[in-house]
């Protein structure tokens, strides 16, 4: 997800009290999903749901460990982001109390078209070309921080874990020998939450001190009143600004109602 978008919920965590936060937290995510069809300019979001990547793009991943492949993506689609649940809402703004917010995603999935030269762990080549899709079941990421004491704002102690119910992936022609790609696939979608887990373990530490130094960049420009003004549609040139939802139709869920 964007981390404008994380930033600005980290924001409204930081600037509610800890009675009056799970309400107006719920109003705007509920603002937020029946608008993520359409870009969301006052937060520098493209549309989310579902999230579109059309141009070609070149891939190049090493973790070292398990996959080390040179690829590119067309036509890349990802749905399912609009419908997050809220598990849990415990936000405090007196420092050294933590914070957590809790929201699982049952079911994204991606569709594209992909090319992909390399290996998986060093002993399989992958030659991949053609359609590809995947699902993860029941994503639930948990974000926790710890408000830091002073006039502009900033976190400390970020936390951030990631667990996966399930995946499942299909990729056309990823390997030469088709016993080979079939025995690939029912590996990868009976281990893959295990070793997606074993790479989340090993990258942690770095993500989370990348994003944590990123919202206090952002943050620690503001003070409480600041950001207030912000939030609330005001403080910008002239001392007004537009809200965050401005022009943005809420029309994104009505087929489903």
């Amino acid at each position: 997800m964007n981390l404008k978008f994380l930033i600005v919920l980290l924001v409204f965590a930081i600037t509610s009290s800890q009675a009056s936060f799970e309400s107006q937290i719920i109003d705007f995510l509920e603002e937020l999903r029946m608008r993520m069809c359409h870009p969301i300019p006052n937060l520098g979001m493209p549309a989310l749901d579902p999230f579109q990547i059309p141009e070609h793009h070149e891939i190049a991943v090493d973790n070292k460990y398990f996959v080390d492949f040179i690829g590119s993506i067309d036509d890349f689609f990802l749905h399912g982001l609009s419908d997050f649940k809220i598990n849990d809402l415990n936000i405090y703004t007196v420092p050294l109390r933590r914070s957590t917010i809790n929201v699982t995603f049952p079911l994204t999935w991606f569709q594209t078209l992909y090319s992909a030269k390399g290996s998986l762990a060093y002993i399989v080549n992958l030659a991949g070309d053609g359609n590809a899709e995947a699902s993860i079941t029941d994503f639930t990421f948990s974000f926790s921080w710890i408000l830091k004491s002073g006039i502009h704002l900033g976190i400390r102690g970020l936390q951030i874990e990631m667990y996966l119910g399930g995946l499942n992936v299909d990729f056309q022609n990823l390997l030469e020998e088709e016993r080979i790609n079939e025995f690939i696939h029912a590996l990868i979608n009976e281990l893959g939450v295990e070793l997606l887990d074993d790479i989340w373990t090993y990258e942690q530490d770095v993500v989370v001190a990348w994003v944590e130094t990123r919202i206090n960049n952002f943050i620690g420009q503001y003070t409480l009143a600041d950001i207030i003004k912000i939030i609330a549609g005001g403080g910008g040139e002239g001392g007004e600004s537009k809200p965050i939802f401005d022009g943005v139709e809420p029309d994104c869920k009505l087929s489903e109602d």
